[in-house]
């Protein structure tokens, strides 16, 4: 449900980030008109910090703009390696990859 939930939320996150100064200083005008219209720049993707999977949530905190390479591929791997083999509903402490910000890097 959270996942068929997502399409929606990209989009408002997308949307309410195209106003944040930090935000602007790293996109050209026609990339952040394109923010304005819920439309993510090329090369970019928006990232669950914690994965639905893993007690993460569509709630607009927990979504960032990420690079797509070699930032939200590194990401992703390294969360599958980290989760390889684990059962379904098993608990492992791990140090968990979480970019910060709006926008990463």
């Amino acid at each position: 449900m959270l996942r068929s939930q997502f399409r929606s939320v990209r989009t408002k996150f997308v949307k309410s980030i195209a106003n944040n100064p930090d935000v602007a200083k790293r996109f050209t005008l026609e990339q952040i008109d394109g923010l304005s219209n819920g439309i993510t720049p090329s090369g970019w993707v928006v990232h669950h910090k914690l994965p639905l999977d893993d007690s993460g949530t569509n709630t607009l905190d927990n979504l960032v703009l990420i690079k797509d390479s070699p930032e939200h591929t590194v990401l992703t791997n390294a969360q599958k390696k980290i989760t390889n083999g684990l059962p379904h509903e098993a608990s492992k402490e791990v140090l968990w990859p979480i970019p910060q910000g709006l926008v990463y890097p």
